[in-house]
């Protein structure tokens, strides 16, 4: 699992540019090349975050599931980058079928919080009961 700190930065192609952390290993033999020829199903993922991030000049904040590993993702742009820093929330332990439901449950646990803070304010208050 990566820790706090870890980060990479990609460039206006999402051509991968730096590699801190944990990413020297998983990424640092890309660089240069395409976030996205390194990991082909994260763009669908990360791609629209990584638009949104360019297209508002703002930090995108999104929790996603990719590859046995939950986390949380800060996509934050500078000039033609964006650094997009890694916080891990979960990773799936398989080593028995009682370890891979237990993190299977906080997995969703933690999607449910983060589905629910996602609402937008009229539609967080359209659940609540009426007096």
């Amino acid at each position: 699992m990566t820790q706090t700190g870890d980060r990479y930065v990609v460039d206006c192609d999402d051509r991968i540019v730096t590699v801190v952390g944990h990413f020297e290993d998983t990424l640092g033999p890309s660089l240069g090349h395409s976030l996205w020829e390194a990991n082909p199903q994260a763009e669908r993922l990360f791609a629209p975050h990584f638009a949104e991030a360019r297209r508002t000049g703002r930090e995108v904040e999104f929790t996603s599931f990719y590859a046995g590993r939950l986390a949380r993702r800060r996509v934050v742009p500078t000039g033609q980058t964006l650094t997009v820093h890694v916080t891990p929330l979960e990773e799936l332990d398989v080593r028995t079928l009682g370890t891979l439901s237990e993190t299977l449950r906080r997995v969703e646990a933690e999607l449910a919080v983060q589905a629910s803070e996602q609402l937008d304010p009229p539609a967080r208050a359209s659940l609540q009961a009426l007096p």
